[in-house]
């Protein structure tokens, strides 16, 4: 992880007694990972999505989307499933527009789209019809 000089000196005290900076504790009938450092405050995106994919597979959790071509770093693509469809909500961040292309896994339904720079798109797949039936932003 990097930070910038003030956020350095605050993160450096973070550590835990036995001088390690990850934990997975166990608790009930599951578990509980713990990062002392903070590292959404990190400069750049690369460690924050290191530690959620780790930890998102060892919980066993599943993208409810396939994605058919690579992700920009500044898009978030985010998936809500409803009784009756699923929507998607994408955010761009980035300074350039963003070729989204990706399969749903519950319908099958593809969302191809270009993402423009610095906007958000919202998708609804009717889960029944297996198709998108709403969009907006795109």
């Amino acid at each position: 992880l990097t930070f910038d000089q003030q956020k350095q000196n605050q993160a450096e005290s973070l550590r835990f007694k036995d001088g390690s900076t990850f934990k997975e504790i166990s608790h009930g009938t599951g578990r509980i990972f713990w990062a002392a450092y903070p590292v959404e405050m990190s400069e750049g995106t690369q460690a924050a999505a290191i530690l959620y994919a780790y930890v998102a597979a060892e919980a066993k959790v599943e993208a409810a989307f396939e994605l058919l071509t690579p992700l920009s770093p500044g898009v978030l693509v985010y998936p809500t499933v409803l009784e009756d469809v699923v929507m998607y909500i994408l955010i761009s961040d980035d300074a350039e527009d963003a070729k989204i292309d990706l399969r749903d896994k519950q319908t099958g339904a593809k969302l191809t789209l270009q993402l423009a720079a610095q906007n958000a798109a919202i998708a609804v797949i009717d889960k029944s019809k297996k198709s998108i039936v709403v969009k907006y932003g795109f």
